[in-house]
């Protein structure tokens, strides 16, 4: 790659030469994408003139169009669209060309001359354009000033109907304005020149290599091409490989006979309609004797032109028996199938590992079996593809698939980049992969139970159990809160699995926290609780604590596993446990009377009950 990052540093003349070298035939983005593989390629083992070079030129060449079909997938994103559609244009261009016929356009000297002076003359002809549009836009500024001179010049004839004073400020002033504007069109008017002379030189140069290339073409190549021809009538090498299968006679002439294809929206179809076509000149065949007029047909062809997605789209299957249709597809190609609707719906490079495909597998076939290559040779049909639901679930396989990639594009796209989602493990695999792992470790896997849902599992040694798994969350829990501030919230999560702190993965997608009220309210927040959780962990603890602070994670401090305060007693009730009306009142009226007051002006003898709050936030809880 040490080659193309000098190239890249190239100026001037040196940089349009390199430009010129590549052309249609081998794009300049070819060359900028795959520069690490192309300059780690044995190009000088190989010798143009040796036949025996061909398999292995060949062979380089396939590995070219592989890399370059990788690349294109790899593109993702608003960015990488057009990037994706130009770099599979160039992998479908270079796999339809003919390795022979590379290999004599490589050893024509003459045929590299004339790409070169066609990709010169569509440089100079863009250069040419920038340099026209400059000029144009620098004159009509011109014009504009030129303009602004005469209005000036109207100013002092006009001068003469004013008094003497009030004439010679005037006077003065449109002086001084008319010798600064005259001295800029004098300089402007050269420019002008200038660019012009620039100009006709260029459309000069421009003429010279358009008359090399006729001069070339047509007298030369030409020449020799006809040549070839008849020699090749009469036992001479053939021009080109390719046989006419069958030729079909133009049996006339038809009129306005082409039109654009125009979309329709509303039936997602492609029409074309030729409103004045019509036939000009037929030709008809001799009549002869009692042949009747059914015996000669004619047909009217119509051709069209498409290019779906740079022919990575097709619409059946090569060398399939027309209207056989296969009911069944091999499990591997299904893979692939999936991997790449993966990756265009969630936008991601990360697609799907050997572990996710093992674990679709067992999904789909039901099958225990850990080992992808046990499935290659299964069949999946479309009914228990998308019709029939999987062994004891109430949903399709691509139900369930089609759920997980929503949510992954919904909500947890950057999660899933990050690799902070493991995903496509069941609960017996994820109680493998922890139980071994100290407390407070967990994951985010893709539920069984709920359709896109998301659910954790964590380490957590108490007298009832150490695995913890948390209810699914799904698309409608993250549009009220997000992943990221559901973890914050969950305190005695602490590493994210295997070993990667929890704060370190998702502290930049915490929400900020507010500013301190200025109004005298106080704004509510929706936090994430598990009480059963905090009862275990706090009799683990050997505690009697039952509420549990749930305070977001801090993005920049340790945070401590999990903070207990003790229960404090319920002011709300007398000594005998029962209910207190006078004593409730007088807490309504004395909290009513602190949301009067402005926040600055309370004082700390004022404070409501200690235990108010606490005791508020562990019941709404």
């Amino acid at each position: 790659m040490a080659g193309w990052i000098q190239a890249q540093q190239l100026q001037g003349d040196a940089l349009r030469q390199m430009q010129v070298l590549y052309g249609q035939h081998f794009p300049i983005e070819v060359r900028h994408y795959l520069a690490q593989w192309i300059e780690s390629q044995p190009w000088d083992a190989i010798d143009l003139d040796n036949p025996q070079d061909r398999a292995q030129a060949t062979q380089l060449l396939e590995g070219l169009v592989q890399e370059l079909q990788k690349k294109a997938e790899h593109q993702v994103g608003e960015d990488g669209f057009l990037l994706k559609i130009k770099l599979g244009h160039y992998a479908t261009q270079l796999q339809c060309s003919s390795p022979a016929g590379i290999l004599v356009d490589a050893m024509s000297q003459k045929h590299l001359q004339i790409n070169q002076t066609f990709e010169e003359l569509r440089l100079v002809t863009q250069d040419t354009e920038n340099e026209l549009k400059k000029l144009q836009q620098t004159q009509e500024y011109f014009i504009i000033q030129y303009q602004e001179s005469l209005r000036i010049q109207a100013q002092f004839a006009q001068l003469a109907q004013l008094s003497p004073q009030e004439r010679l400020s005037r006077e003065t002033a449109l002086q001084q304005k008319q010798v600064s504007l005259e001295a800029w069109l004098q300089r402007e008017a050269q420019t002008l020149q200038q660019y012009r002379v620039e100009l006709a030189e260029k459309h000069q140069k421009t003429l010279q290599l358009l008359r090399k290339q006729q001069t070339i073409i047509l007298d030369d190549e030409l020449i020799q091409w006809k040549r070839r021809q008849q020699l090749a009538g009469n036992g001479g090498p053939p021009e080109g490989s390719l046989d006419v299968l069958q030729s079909c006679e133009c049996s006339g002439e038809i009129l306005n006979n082409c039109c654009v294809m125009e979309y329709h929206q509303a039936t997602g179809t492609l029409s074309a309609h030729f409103r004045n076509m019509s036939l000009k000149r037929i030709k008809r065949a001799d009549r002869r004797g009692a042949e009747s007029v059914t015996e000669e047909k004619f047909t009217v062809l119509f051709e069209s032109q498409f290019s779906v997605g740079s022919n990575e789209l097709v619409f059946q299957v090569k060398g399939r028996v027309p209207f056989a249709v296969p009911d069944k597809v091999l499990w591997p190609q299904l893979c692939e199938a999936l991997n790449m609707k993966f990756k265009a719906e969630v936008q991601s490079n990360r697609g799907l590992t050997k572990e996710n495909l093992v674990f679709l597998a067992q999904k789909l076939f039901n099958n225990s079996s850990s080992h992808l290559e046990d499935y290659s040779g299964l069949s999946v049909s479309w009914s228990q593809f998308n019709r029939e639901n999987l062994p004891g679930w109430n949903y399709t396989f691509w139900q369930w698939f089609d759920g997980v990639m929503e949510v992954l594009k919904k909500h947890h796209k950057p999660h899933w980049n990050d690799g902070a989602i493991l995903g496509f493990v069941n609960k017996q695999q994820a109680h493998d992969l922890l139980i071994n792992k100290p407390d407070g470790t967990f994951l985010l896997r893709f539920s069984d139970s709920e359709i896109g849902g998301i659910t954790i599992a964590w380490k957590f040694d108490s007298p009832e159990r150490n695995l913890w798994n948390l209810k699914p969350f799904t698309t409608r829990d993250f549009s009220i809160r997000s992943l990221a501030d559901r973890l914050g919230d969950l305190s005695y999560l602490i590493y994210v699995f295997p070993d990667r702190p929890k704060d370190e993965v998702f502290s930049k997608y915490y929400t900020p926290v507010l500013a301190k009220a200025v109004d005298g309210y106080v704004k509510p927040q929706i936090k994430q609780v598990v009480p059963e959780f905090v009862n275990a962990s706090a009799d683990a603890g050997g505690s009697s604590a039952t509420y549990m602070d749930q305070a977001p994670s801090p993005a920049v401090c340790p945070q401590a596993p999990y903070n207990m305060y003790p229960q404090n007693p319920d002011h709300v009730l007398d000594q005998d446990g029962e209910f207190d009306l006078d004593e409730t009142m007088d807490v309504a009226r004395h909290v009513e009377e602190l949301l009067r007051r402005p926040m600055d002006s309370l004082d700390s003898r004022l404070s409501p009950p200690a235990g108010l709050f606490t005791s508020a936030r562990g019941s709404l809880s």
